[in-house]
C-alpha cells in the first residue's frame, strides 16, 4: 500500500503550515464553496471514534460521474450546480465521482487488536476505530483507482503523500487487500509532547495514536499514464509498522469517519519508532 510507500510524507505534509516540517511542505486542499451541504463537522485530533460507524446510505449502484466536478476541483469550471443529494455529499467531499456501493465496502483480512491505554480508550471504541479505519482505507483504494487525488487529499486532512500527485498525473495505484488494511492494531495513550512531536507542534493535546501494522505477503501496484507499472512487493511474514494518529469527522455521504492526520512509518520518527517499541513490549 501506498500507506508504506510514502506515508511518512503524509504527517509532514498535514503539518505545513506550522513552519518548517521534516520532509517537505503541502499543497492545501480547495474546499468546494458554495455548496448545499455542510462541511463535515469534526472532533478532536488524537480522540477515537464515538458514534457509529461510517455507512453506505449515500453512493450509487455504479460509478457515476458528477457533471462539471472535475472541472471545478481543477480550477478550470463554475461550482457545479443542480446536482442530486447523493451527487452533492460526495462533492463536498472534494469527489468528481460517486462510488459504486459495491467498490467501498471493505473486505480487511482478519485483525487482532489490543488496547494499552489502561482505560482511556474504551474497547468498543477502539473496534470502532478499526471499523472506520478499514473504510478509510477501503475509500482510499477506490479512489486511487479512479483518478480521485482531490478526494485523497481531502481524506488526509488537506494535506498530501507521494500517492496523491502520482494519482493526479494519471497514475493508478492497486493493492492486494494485506497491503490494503492493517491486521494488527493497538490504542496507545501519547503525551501532549508526544502529539506535539508526532505532528510538527500541529497538535498539542494528550491524545490516543494507533499503532499498527499489515502481514506480508502482498503487493502494490503503481501504474503510470503511460501504461509503465512498478510492483512494490511486501515479503511473506514480513510486517511494516506504522503509527497513525486521526480526526473524527461526519458527512451525510459515509456518516462518521476517520481523516488522517499523522501516519508515520517505522523508521521515519524517533516518537513513532518508541510507541512501536513500547507495543513491542507491552503488547
Amino acid at each position: 500500500m501506498w500507506r508504506y510507500l510514502g506515508t511518512a510524507i503524509v504527517l509532514t505534509s498535514l503539518a505545513a503550515g506550522c513552519g518548517a516540517t521534516p520532509g517537505g511542505g503541502s499543497t492545501p486542499a480547495s474546499h468546494p464553496s458554495g455548496s448545499a451541504s455542510p462541511a463535515p463537522s469534526e472532533t478532536a485530533a488524537g480522540t477515537s471514534p464515538t458514534g457509529s460507524p461510517v455507512t453506505t446510505s449515500y453512493c450509487d449502484a455504479q460509478d457515476t460521474t458528477i457533471p462539471g466536478a472535475a472541472a471545478f476541483l481543477a480550477g478550470q469550471g463554475p461550482i457545479p450546480g443542480d446536482l442530486t443529494t447523493v451527487q452533492q455529499a460526495w462533492f463536498q467531499m472534494e469527489a468528481s465521482m460517486v462510488p459504486a456501493c459495491s467498490e467501498i465496502v471493505p473486505d480487511p483480512p482478519p485483525v487482532t487488536t489490543q488496547n494499552l491505554t489502561n482505560g482511556e480508550l474504551s474497547d468498543a471504541a477502539l473496534q470502532t476505530w478499526v471499523t472506520e479505519d478499514e473504510m478509510f482505507w477501503t475509500l482510499m483504494e477506490w479512489a486511487q483507482q479512479h483518478g480521485q487525488a482531490a478526494f485523497m487529499q481531502y481524506l488526509l486532512a488537506g494535506g498530501t503523500n507521494s500517492a496523491v500527485p502520482f494519482v493526479r498525473s494519471g497514475g493508478k495505484i492497486v493493492d492486494t487487500p494485506s497491503c490494503e488494511y492493517l491486521e494488527k492494531i493497538y490504542a496507545v495513550s501519547v503525551t501532549a509532547q508526544q502529539m506535539s512531536d508526532l505532528t510538527a507542534t500541529r497538535l498539542d493535546a494528550a491524545g490516543i495514536a494507533y499503532v499498527g501494522t499489515s502481514v506480508g505477503p502482498c503487493s502494490s501496484t503503481w501504474t503510470t499514464a503511460s501504461g509503465s507499472g512498478i510492483n512494490h512487493p511486501v515479503a511473506s511474514g514480513q510486517e511494516p509498522w506504522e503509527v497513525d494518529v486521526t480526526t473524527v469527522a461526519d458527512n451525510s455521504a459515509l456518516g462518521q469517519y476517520l481523516l488522517y492526520e499523522a501516519s508515520w512509518v517505522q523508521g521515519g520518527d524517533t516518537t513513532a519508532d518508541a510507541l512501536i517499541q513500547q507495543v513491542a513490549s507491552d503488547g
